[in-house]
């Protein structure tokens, strides 16, 4: 299942974001996506999410595109396990959200955030939500999440570097 989104960013060219499945052909480039410090404690690399995907078949990796060309990542979760975060059998947890350092700035992650509801839901056709577990530090994040329609539900949780919010879009 893919799902395209065109837009035009004031003079910059027409980019195309796709959500697609994560393929063995995708794995190349995954593997060489970095991020700097600042935020390694907010996400994991694909490679460590993938290992927990394999791990865990509720745990379903997907790949950000831009142009055809592999700029981002993430994981929807689904299952009993996500039940730290949620008692919401139908919910879906959104785990691992990333774009690569080098592709970072250029609206990917808006475009990508602004096509995942309808493309979670075309994947998962009975869940009603979809939910996310941010670092309180990491403004930046939650700040785009907040723009994407995300709302923060008021429910904390500590975890391995401090407390996470919890935040989620209603179906």
């Amino acid at each position: 299942m893919l799902k395209e989104c065109d837009q035009l960013e004031q003079d910059q060219k027409i980019e195309t974001i796709t959500l697609t499945p994560y393929l063995l052909e995708h794995h190349h480039r995954l593997s060489q996506f970095y991020l700097p410090e600042t935020q390694t404690s907010f996400s994991a690399l694909p490679e460590q999410s993938l290992q927990y995907c394999r791990e865990d078949v509720d745990r379903h990796p997907f790949v950000i595109l831009a142009d055809g060309i592999p700029v981002g990542f993430f994981v929807l979760h689904i299952g009993e396990n996500i039940s730290p975060f949620t008692n919401n059998k139908k919910a879906i947890l959104l785990r691992g959200f990333l774009i690569d350092q080098k592709h970072q700035g250029k609206k990917i992650a808006k475009k990508a955030l602004q096509v995942l509801p309808e493309f979670a839901k075309g994947i998962f056709p009975n869940k009603d939500s979809i939910i996310l577990v941010v670092d309180a530090m990491n403004v930046v994040a939650k700040t785009l999440y907040e723009k994407s329609g995300f709302q923060d539900t008021g429910i904390q949780k500590e975890g391995r570097s401090g407390w996470m919010e919890i935040m989620e879009y209603r179906l």
